[in-house]
């Protein structure tokens, strides 16, 4: 009690303490910092959106986000393509992007998907319900709304799960799955619906990937004893119901402490064990560093966030708070170090372009062909936040023919308005072309190495259809670019220029 209590008045002493980010004293300017703070904390900036932030101050702007209001979804079916339009629209518009950031980072977090036939019809209600109306919460909060809902009970099967007569508890040592060593990208089993019996799969899955993470200290054991403990927890009327007639009335074990029967009430506890446990601060801490700082994040950073997840119970905005007052966030060698995933890299192009979303547009029909349909992740896993998941020979190609046609105003449902990035003075040359467009693209970076890059094609007024002829053909290589001598500055080459910028290195990376 008083090491909790330490905390407490610990943690309660640093509310209402301005925020101060430590950009300066990594060697960055004010600009540099805001287009990395709106690369990694939003879906990327808005054109002159970056000199507001300068102008506004970097932490006023997050803490403003951090106050943002709970989401006010549209009911929609749980149709992909609805759900994914309307999720591209949020990214596009929302002046909340901290908490639509969030809120992907959430779902992906406990991912559930349009691929099981018993979840579909819930998913769009779990995102709502469940995910953005807690995106912001203290992670108690968001992992007892996933464990409560349709959603989730059906797509890890829990709602069939109920107790054994003759159900006899597992030898300590019996681990015949082996799941400490299991690889997070193994589909779980799925279950038979008419078959009654103990289901450990919302159990296995709540101790690996939502809470104590694959090395967290649990055993199989484990798993058998909370599947134990949450059978009951089902759906009725498409709600959460606890069906006491299923619950193992029995004592459990589970993480070395004897859980007494108390029907629903030892999930509801067993989920506050969890919630707050060190390994599950230390698994979170990883997975929101992977996030928002880099593929392999250092460790000082990973120890600062586990204490602060401990000694704040998990609460998201203070995790997030630490997270940008960490001097490894803005570290040089940080920015652009994450590869944007597909969906990431479709809202960036649209938010910086200025560009409008009709209601009904075909712009997310793309994400399949890049490697991720969201809302339709079939593994438990969610998606990898790892380069090597997005950057392959096939979908680089599909990365840069989106693009192409983007910058050409090739899609249906999407309007967009030249005059917000069109340079005001002549350009009589491609590099003169492409650094006064890189400018408006690039806010905040430095875009010489890039110009330098795609100078030749720049040059060359085929190029871009070329791109788009190789995506179509399903090849995996585009051919080098043809220059020619004499650059004219048209609509043609002001496309393919804006094109060749959208799927540059620099503007693939986060």
């Amino acid at each position: 009690m008083r090491i909790w209590l330490l905390l407490w008045i610990l943690t309660s002493c640093s509310w209402g303490r301005p925020l101060s980010f430590p950009y300066r004293e990594a060697g960055l300017t004010s600009e540099e910092a805001a287009a990395h703070l709106l690369n990694r904390l939003s879906y990327g900036p808005r054109p002159g959106q970056l000199q507001q932030v300068v102008q506004t101050g970097l932490e006023n702007w997050f803490e403003n986000q951090l106050k943002a209001p709970p989401e006010e979804f549209p009911l929609l079916s749980s149709d992909p393509r609805p759900l994914a339009q309307a999720k591209l629209r949020r990214a596009l518009d929302s002046p909340w992007q901290v908490r639509e950031v969030m809120t992907d980072f959430w779902f992906n977090h406990f991912n559930v998907s349009t691929t099981d036939d018993d979840c579909r019809k819930y998913v769009a209600a779990y995102e709502r319900e469940a995910i953005a109306a807690n995106a912001l919460a203290p992670f108690l909060d968001i992992l007892k709304a996933t464990a409560h809902h349709p959603a989730m009970l059906f797509y890890l099967d829990n709602a069939y799960s109920s107790w054994e007569d003759d159900y006899a508890a597992p030898d300590n040592s019996y681990d015949p799955l082996h799941y400490g060593n299991r690889k997070p990208a193994n589909y779980r089993p799925k279950t038979n619906p008419n078959k009654l019996g103990l289901n450990e799969n919302y159990a296995r899955e709540l101790l690996e990937l939502h809470t104590l993470g694959v090395d967290g200290g649990y055993r199989q054991q484990d798993v058998t004893e909370l599947a134990r403990i949450l059978t009951g927890w089902g759906v009725e009327k498409d709600a959460f119901f606890f069906r006491a007639e299923r619950h193992d009335p029995n004592p459990k074990k589970l993480l070395f402490q004897i859980i007494q029967p108390a029907g629903r009430n030892e999930g509801e506890k067993a989920l506050e064990t969890l919630a707050l446990h060190a390994s599950t601060a230390r698994f979170l801490s990883r997975k929101l560093a992977v996030r928002f700082v880099s593929d392999q994040p250092p460790a000082q950073l990973l120890t600062r966030l586990q204490r602060k997840f401990l000694s704040s119970r998990g609460d998201t905005r203070q995790l997030l708070e630490t997270l940008l007052e960490s001097p490894e966030f803005w570290n040089r060698e940080t920015l652009g170090a994450k590869v944007k995933s597909p969906f990431e890299l479709e809202a960036s192009s649209l938010r910086i372009l200025g560009a409008e979303l009709a209601a009904d547009h075909e712009v997310s029909d793309l994400l399949a062909g890049m490697g991720q349909e969201v809302y339709a992740c079939r593994p438990p896993t969610g998606w990898p936040d790892k380069a090597e998941t997005w950057l392959t020979p096939g979908t680089l190609v599909q990365r840069l023919s989106f693009a192409h046609r983007l910058a050409g105003g090739n899609f249906r449902g999407v309007k967009l308005d030249p005059g917000k990035i069109h340079p005001s003075q002549p350009l009589k040359t491609a590099p003169a072309a492409l650094q006064a467009y890189a400018e408006k693209l690039l806010p905040g970076r430095a875009v010489g190495p890039t110009v330098n890059l795609l100078k030749d094609a720049a040059s060359d007024p085929n190029y871009r259809q070329v791109v788009i002829d190789t995506s179509r053909r399903g090849q995996k290589s585009i051919p080098r670019p043809n220059p020619k001598a004499n650059f004219e500055f048209t609509r043609a080459a002001e496309v393919n220029i804006v094109g060749l910028l959208l799927g540059c290195p620099e503007f693939q990376r986060r």
